[in-house]
């Protein structure tokens, strides 16, 4: 009998991350689970760790499936194939419903898989299900100093609540860099989940995927998770958060930080976005178009300017492959 979730993991150069990763993951009760690991090349000891961890007796890497590809129950690509391949690997290997994809630079809380299958499962309609997803955690209260007359808080700061999708196309988390006391409430319809830690429901996947895979493995990484939301979306699928799943994770790439991010994303960034809207736009979206060209024109002059190594980019707009 196969278990009722696949929780699937793409690593590369992802060691340090591990520990914390399968803590969290160790945590989840209440639903059979298995773990399939796709590693894309990693050369900084990756698969070392994972063994390491499991001769410690973790309980989740217990439940590590042996595939065919690698005897000690993970796939190692020879190349880095990146994100959306990687996990394209792992849908076509899944044998469960529902799979669960997490960032190795991600913990589960308590619970987070019973929400997130309840919330799944409660209609058939619905595709994707999130949690809370924080950068940094509340922590409990502290021992208060005697003036102060109540219990002290670390708040939060929220990573995703959800995506959603701006009148110029541009498709966003939701929240993102907010602290947990800012007025936010999560709600529980959304346009999309993101790809750091998702539920899916696989029969929904499969109805979506065309010639470039579940996810297009031509955005290799970046906003192929945007890009199947929107397809999902367009689907009639629903996207839901279960406020009650709490996750942390440990973002390297936030939403308004252009001027730490590496020329590689900066490309990444562009191009996959021409290219979700040249996919997923149509009559639909008919009232979004003039926004929409506002805003790419001047990001486009904005390029010219400062940014001229990546006006590549938009070759994209005339081409069916992407350059990389």
């Amino acid at each position: 009998m196969h278990p009722k979730v696949q929780i699937q993991i793409v690593t590369w150069n992802s060691s340090k991350h591990l520990e914390r990763l399968f803590t969290g993951i160790e945590k989840q009760e209440g639903v059979d689970f298995e773990v399939v690991i796709i590693d894309n090349a990693s050369e900084d000891g990756t698969k070392d760790e994972i063994l390491r961890l499991r001769s410690r007796a973790f309980g989740a890497l217990a439940s590590l499936r042996a595939c065919p590809e690698y005897s000690e129950g993970m796939t190692i690509n020879r190349e880095n194939r990146g994100f959306a391949a990687g996990h394209n690997q792992g849908f076509e290997m899944c044998k469960a419903p529902y799979v669960l994809i997490l960032n190795p630079d991600t913990e589960l809380q308590e619970n987070f898989l019973r929400e997130t299958v309840d919330m799944i499962e409660s209609e058939s309609s619905i595709a994707s299900v999130g949690g809370v997803l924080y950068q940094q955690l509340p922590e409990p209260p502290l021992n208060p100093p005697l003036n102060t007359g109540g219990e002290i808080y670390r708040y939060g700061v929220i990573d995703s609540l959800g995506l959603k999708m701006r009148i110029n196309g541009q498709i966003v988390d939701i929240g993102q860099n907010c602290p947990q006391n800012a007025n936010l409430s999560p709600k529980t319809d959304v346009f999309g989940i993101t790809g750091a830690c998702v539920l899916y429901r696989l029969s929904a996947l499969k109805s979506v995927k065309d010639q470039n895979g579940i996810f297009d493995e031509r955005f290799h990484s970046y906003k192929e998770d945007a890009d199947l939301a929107w397809r999902l979306h367009n689907a009639g699928f629903k996207a839901k958060i279960a406020t009650k799943a709490i996750a942390y994770h440990g973002r390297q790439i936030k939403e308004g930080d252009r001027r730490n991010k590496s020329d590689r994303i900066k490309f990444l960034s562009i191009r996959n976005h021409l290219l979700m809207l040249k996919k997923n736009l149509d009559w639909r979206d008919w009232w979004r178009v003039p926004f929409i060209i506002a805003y790419e024109l001047l990001k486009f002059i904005y390029i010219a300017i400062f940014e001229t190594q990546n006006s590549k980019a938009y070759k994209i707009l005339w081409t069916s492959q992407s350059s990389s």
